[in-house]
């Protein structure tokens, strides 16, 4: 695979929820699922499937503020070595502190397929969040063929309603790129050129299809450069998605 180009996934694929029945007193859990599709999968600034991309997930919370989930993803198989799906395996803590949110997570991206050797790699994040406002950072926690350990990608979002059930969603992303490392083969993660960069930045308008419980959008990414100075393209792209 080339060096992946990640974009957090938006509100495309917000979770719904499920209340799962308990007993007075007892602890309260909620498992919610999704269901989407992407004109292109589009991931920190770059594309993950130049074709139409079908996504879904299912995450588990409770009152603790403990939650798990899964998210899977199609991919392009145009790359030397093709990853034919990606799977995200994730688990953390999220809670509130008055007006503030906060989580901390550990995500890790598994691929099937020829990439899943060189390419699946963890990651830790955490973030804050006040009122339309969120902030975050994740940080690679082992060396990929897209990545190296301790690359920083620094986020930032902002959402706000519209009139007539529009919503308007900004987010950007910032890389500060750690040092070259070794994979297991003794061939080197992918060749850093600079210590830092813009990465992407994205403008999406979302609306609720009707009574479906659905929810569409139009999005355009602009593209900054990754760790070896590579330009990344501008996007556009439109996507729904389901929660139940």
């Amino acid at each position: 695979m080339t060096e992946k180009n990640r974009l957090s996934r938006l509100p495309l694929l917000a979770a719904g929820a499920g209340l799962v029945a308990a007993s007075s007193g007892a602890l309260h859990a909620e498992i919610s699922g999704n269901a989407g599709v992407v004109s292109q999968y589009i991931f920190r600034g770059g594309v993950e499937d130049r074709r139409t991309a079908f996504q879904g997930g299912l995450d588990y919370s409770d009152d603790s503020g403990l939650y798990a989930g899964t998210w899977f993803s199609t991919l392009d198989d145009d790359y030397e070595d093709p990853a034919t799906n990606e799977i995200d395996l994730y688990a953390g803590y999220s809670g509130a502190a008055g007006e503030l949110g906060y989580d901390l997570g550990l995500l890790y991206y598994y691929y099937t397929g020829d990439a899943t050797d060189d390419s699946s790699v963890p990651e830790a994040s955490a973030s804050v969040s006040y009122g339309p406002v969120g902030l975050g950072v994740s940080v690679a926690l082992d060396t990929a063929d897209w990545t190296a350990a301790g690359d920083t990608y620094l986020s930032a979002s902002f959402e706000q309603p519209l009139p007539d059930d529009f919503t308007l969603g900004l987010s950007a992303g910032y890389y500060l790129y750690a040092d070259d490392t070794e994979l297991d083969d003794g061939s080197v993660s992918t060749a850093k050129e600079q210590d830092s960069a813009f990465r992407d930045a994205t403008v999406s308008i979302s609306h609720p299809l009707a009574a479906t419980g659905a929810e569409m959008s139009i999005n355009y990414t602009v593209g900054g450069e990754d760790r070896a100075e590579n330009d990344l393209d501008n996007h556009f792209w439109a996507g729904a998605s389901w929660t139940f």
